[in-house]
């Protein structure tokens, strides 16, 4: 959203972007147990899976594992970006 004013001064509000997406945490658990795989699933409710990755959770159709691996090799940016993109890739799947 950004302010634009018209020529008498008065603003008006555009919308040139889309609407950053809130979601809560409960979202975020039933997109992981919709679209993870069983061995996933377990691997995070029995061992923590605090150190996983998108795609040792997902099947492999949901995630680009090349993407994934150059961001956390290179880009240095860690696996919250990595989740962050997984979550916000299923989710606009879905709709």
């Amino acid at each position: 959203m950004s302010n634009v004013y018209d020529m008498s001064g008065k603003k008006k509000v555009i919308f040139s972007e889309k609407p950053e997406m809130n979601i809560t945490y409960k979202e975020i658990m039933k997109i992981v147990i919709e679209h993870a795989t069983e061995e996933g699933c377990h691997r995070i409710f029995c061992y923590g899976g605090i150190d996983m990755c998108p795609s040792e959770v997902f099947r492999m159709e949901l995630i680009d594992k090349k993407k994934e691996q150059d961001r956390c090799n290179y880009e240095s940016i860690g696996c919250t970006k990595c989740w962050t993109e997984a979550i916000k890739n299923i989710s606009c799947k879905e709709v």
